[in-house]
């Protein structure tokens, strides 16, 4: 059976100012191991991110407005993983992108980062899969876990 598995990042448990790798600890590993059959990613920006949206429409191969959000689809070559992984944080220290959802080459949502990552989902995952995603998210201010109803 298949189900997904929701990541979500408790900010009571993180310190005050803790930086980006100490809120995202598992960013490195989401964007080196877990989006690798995922061919494109579609991120959300509230419009007023102005400079957010400017920096990624140098990459963006769609871009569309739908009322407050931007909405922009980027293709996951080899620079642009390695620009959402190694330029993911903003001046605050957290994740400068509202939301992102990874599709595979068929077109399936796979992964959706939400709320500027203090939720992670992985969509239609085997219960075995899912014990490797929550091992791998798998810290002191983060709970994970595994529901058996699958979301889209």
């Amino acid at each position: 059976m298949l189900g997904y598995v929701k990541i979500t990042v408790d900010l009571k448990k993180v310190k005050v100012d803790a930086n980006f790798e100490e809120i995202y600890p598992f960013w490195s590993t989401l964007c080196d191991e877990f989006t690798k059959e995922c061919v494109d990613v579609e991120i959300q920006s509230w419009q007023e991110e102005h400079d957010v949206i400017e920096e990624l429409k140098k990459i963006s191969e769609v871009s569309k407005d739908e009322g407050l959000i931007k909405i922009q689809r980027i293709p996951l070559t080899d620079d642009n993983r390695a620009f959402f992984k190694n330029h993911a944080a903003n001046k605050e220290g957290k994740l400068k992108w509202f939301s992102m959802r990874y599709y595979d080459e068929k077109g399936n949502g796979r992964i959706e980062v939400r709320d500027y990552g203090f939720e992670v989902r992985f969509n239609k995952v085997t219960r075995v899969y899912s014990e490797e995603v929550i091992q791998q998210f798998s810290n002191p201010h983060t709970e994970a876990e595994f529901y058996d109803d699958d979301v889209e």
